[in-house]
């Protein structure tokens, strides 16, 4: 009896479930229970390994490189997408992954859930854009990370090539409508000084008309200027100086240079403000953004009854966001995927630059800008 218990075990050590017991042998059914157990944990076994495979199959159908580690830097879980991206044949530790990209160390030490990564790495010279992921979990007490690589270089060669086409279609909008006036005016012009010149004589009425369309043809080319200057100024933002900033302290400032609109149109402001929360970002880049969204939304609301301006600081989740918001008519929806191409622009006299701006000094802050809109409330959200 003593061996076969000994023998039983060593099986569930080793989780050899195959041996079987003979109850002939057996006067007192305790190998009847051996077996039983053994059946039982043949099963379990069994089930382990279809919810591995089960597992395995489903990772096997997404389109981006998945995989586990544990506590010890093991790579426990993997997919084929993975092995193609990296150009592996094996993955045993994320240490392997890191020796042979080292650039990708950094990023995955950053990894924080819910805050992808991005990082561009040179595999068997391609140039590949990669975004990070991971989500953390724990299995009987035991932490582990799941990490998803996914190449976006078809992503954003689209949205790249998107946003060049919409570009080029404002840039043209706007130049055309300065250059296409120009160069009609000064054909007449040129018609109108060639016959005078030819007479000899120029009489007074048809000096004041050349005197007026050069002071139009001018003044299209001042602002033909403002609009590349404009460009330029868009194209060239620096990298942000970072420094700790009170913000709550930054919009009351906002909120003091457009007083006098405030009081005019009888807005009803109103402050939700987180005062622990120190931003770390650059004060000058910031305090534009917010000057921008605030003055966008003091106009607005130029013929809303009981206008309602509502500026908020808080934490949300692990983001540190500004929220402006105003009970406003609200963007139209084949308006607001527009709002950030650099010079559109729905108001009569605007650049078309401030929100543009404004996502470009989000994206330097590794931030974003969002947009919410319905009628009588838009939500600008600014998340660090």
């Amino acid at each position: 009896m003593n061996r076969e218990f000994n023998s039983f075990l060593q099986s569930l050590i080793y989780e050899d479930f195959t041996n079987y017991y003979n109850k002939k042998y057996d006067s007192t059914g305790v190998y009847n229970l051996f077996n039983q157990l053994n059946e039982k944990y043949r099963k379990i076994s069994f089930e382990k390994e279809v919810q591995h495979s089960f597992i395995q199959t489903i990772i096997e159908h997404i389109s981006v490189g998945i995989f586990v580690i544990n506590e010890n830097r093991e790579v426990v879980l993997f997919n084929n997408n993975l092995l193609r991206i990296f150009k592996l044949r094996k993955l045993k530790t994320i240490d392997e992954l890191i020796k042979k990209y080292p650039l990708i160390k950094e990023k995955l030490s950053n990894l924080k859930p819910g805050k992808p990564e991005l990082v561009e790495l040179v595999i068997d010279g391609e140039l590949l854009k990669l975004s990070l992921s991971i989500s953390k979990f724990k299995l009987e007490e035991v932490a582990y990370n799941l990490i998803s690589i996914q190449d976006i270089n078809v992503e954003l060669d689209e949205q790249e090539l998107n946003a060049w086409q919409k570009l080029i279609r404002v840039l043209t909008h706007e130049i055309m409508n300065s250059v296409t006036p120009i160069s009609s005016l000064s054909s007449s012009l040129n018609n109108l000084l060639s016959k005078n010149v030819k007479n000899n004589h120029i009489d007074q009425k048809n000096l004041d008309y050349l005197i007026s369309g050069l002071n139009a043809v001018q003044d299209r080319s001042e602002s033909l200027l403002k609009f590349t200057e404009s460009y330029k100024k868009l194209t060239q933002i620096q990298h942000p100086d970072y420094s700790k900033m009170n913000v709550p302290l930054l919009l009351e400032k906002v909120l003091m240079l457009y007083k006098t609109d405030i009081d005019r149109l009888g807005i009803n402001v109103t402050l939700s403000f987180d005062y622990d929360l120190e931003l770390l970002a650059d004060k000058l880049l910031i305090e534009q953004v917010l000057i921008n969204l605030v003055k966008n939304a003091i106009e607005v609301l130029e013929n809303v009854t009981n206008p309602i301006l509502k500026l908020k600081y808080f934490k949300d989740n692990e983001s540190l966001t500004i929220q402006i918001i105003d009970n406003g008519p609200g963007i139209q929806e084949d308006k607001i995927d527009k709002i950030f191409i650099p010079f559109f622009t729905t108001k009569e006299k605007g650049s078309g630059i401030g929100l543009s701006f404004a996502r470009q000094v989000m994206r330097l802050h590794r931030g974003n800008i969002l947009v919410k809109s319905v009628p009588n409330e838009t939500t600008f959200s600014l998340r660090f």
